[in-house]
């Protein structure tokens, strides 16, 4: 039978709050356009807000490969 051998992963990712204020702002932003160009309506600046601070701070937990 093999050993398997424990794999390292680097910490997650640390960022400031006002790093982290600013990705979720462009990211809803980015997609706020995306959308209107796709012939939504705009749904305001608080829009998909909640939807990519969620997705941000997912992948800010997530541990990075070595």
């Amino acid at each position: 039978m093999r050993k398997r051998r424990a794999v390292k992963c680097a910490p997650a990712v640390t960022v400031t709050p006002e790093e982290r204020y600013h990705l979720i702002n462009d990211v809803a932003y980015f997609r706020e356009i995306e959308y209107e160009h796709r012939g939504g309506k705009a749904e305001g600046p608080a829009g998909p807000w909640c939807e990519v601070e969620a997705e941000i701070d997912s992948v800010l937990k997530r541990p990075r490969a070595p």
